[in-house]
C-alpha cells in the first residue's frame, strides 16, 4: 500500500457563517459557529429579532450600565477580547433547560511557542473546534475557527485548517503565523462538554494528490461511549 503524502484530519458539517466587508465581527462569526457545532440547538437563535437574545450579544459581559446597543456598537467598529467572548459563551451555555448538556469554553492568551499548535492539533483529534485570534502587522487582527489540521509527509511545515469568517484563506501554515504575529495569539477552546460532536474525517493523499483508496476514515462521537467510533473505513 502507497505511502501517504499528505494526512488531513477535519471536522465536517461545521456551516461557515460569514462577516460583512466593513465590520470587525470575526470573532463574532467564528464563536458563533464554535457554539453551534458543539450545540446545534442555538443555531435557530441566531435568527432573534432582537439583539439582547442572541446568543453571544445577549451573554457577553458589560460595564455597569452600559446597554446591548451600546456594546454591540463598539465590537461592530472595534472588535472585541476573547476573555470577554469566552465569558459569553459560558454564560449562554449555563442557562436553564439546555436538554441536560454540560459545555464549558476557557481562554488563554498564547504566544508563538510549539505548544500551541500541537494543542489545537489535539483538541480537532478530540472532535472540538477552536477559536484562534492573533495580532500581527503583516497578516492584521483577526479570529478564526481552527476546524483541523494537516501534516506532510517530510516536511516539519504544520498546518491548519479553518473557517475563516472572512474567506481569506482555508489553510494556515503554523510557522508564518509564528514568525508574523504579535504580542497576541489567543485561544478560545472547550474544556468540557458531554453532548454530541462534529463528525471527523481523515484522508491520505499520495504523491499525485489522489486519495489512497482504503484510507479514508469517516468517524462519529458517541456522547455515552464518550469516545469516537468508525462509520466508514
Amino acid at each position: 500500500m502507497a505511502s501517504p503524502r499528505r494526512t488531513s484530519v477535519r471536522l465536517t458539517g461545521i456551516p461557515l457563517k460569514q462577516q460583512g466587508t466593513h465590520d470587525s465581527l470575526c470573532a463574532y462569526y467564528a464563536a458563533a459557529m464554535l457554539l453551534c457545532a458543539l450545540r446545534p440547538e442555538f443555531e435557530e437563535q441566531f435568527d432573534a429579532a432582537r439583539v439582547d437574545a442572541d446568543p453571544i450579544f445577549g451573554h457577553l459581559p458589560r460595564k455597569g450600565g452600559q446597554k446591548i446597543e451600546r456594546a454591540v456598537a463598539e465590537w461592530l467598529t472595534s472588535g472585541v477580547r476573547l476573555d470577554r467572548l469566552c465569558d459569553g459563551l459560558n454564560r449562554a451555555c449555563a442557562r436553564a433547560g439546555m436538554r441536560g448538556v454540560t459545555t464549558r469554553f476557557a481562554w488563554r492568551a498564547g504566544n508563538r511557542v510549539r505548544g500551541n499548535v500541537d494543542f489545537l492539533r489535539e483538541q480537532i483529534d478530540r472532535g472540538l473546534p477552536c477559536v484562534l485570534g492573533w495580532e500581527s502587522r503583516e497578516m492584521g487582527d483577526h479570529t478564526v475557527l481552527v476546524i483541523g489540521h494537516e501534516r506532510y509527509a517530510g516536511s516539519s511545515s504544520e498546518w491548519l485548517r479553518l473557517h475563516d469568517p472572512s474567506r481569506v484563506q482555508e489553510l494556515l501554515e503554523w510557522g508564518q503565523l509564528a514568525a508574523l504575529a504579535g504580542r497576541r495569539v489567543d485561544l478560545l477552546y472547550c474544556v468540557a462538554h458531554d453532548g454530541g460532536r462534529p463528525d471527523k474525517l481523515t484522508t491520505c493523499r499520495g504523491a499525485s494528490g489522489a486519495i489512497l483508496d482504503g484510507r479514508t476514515r469517516l468517524e462519529r462521537w458517541d456522547p455515552r461511549a464518550a469516545r469516537y467510533h468508525l462509520l466508514v473505513g
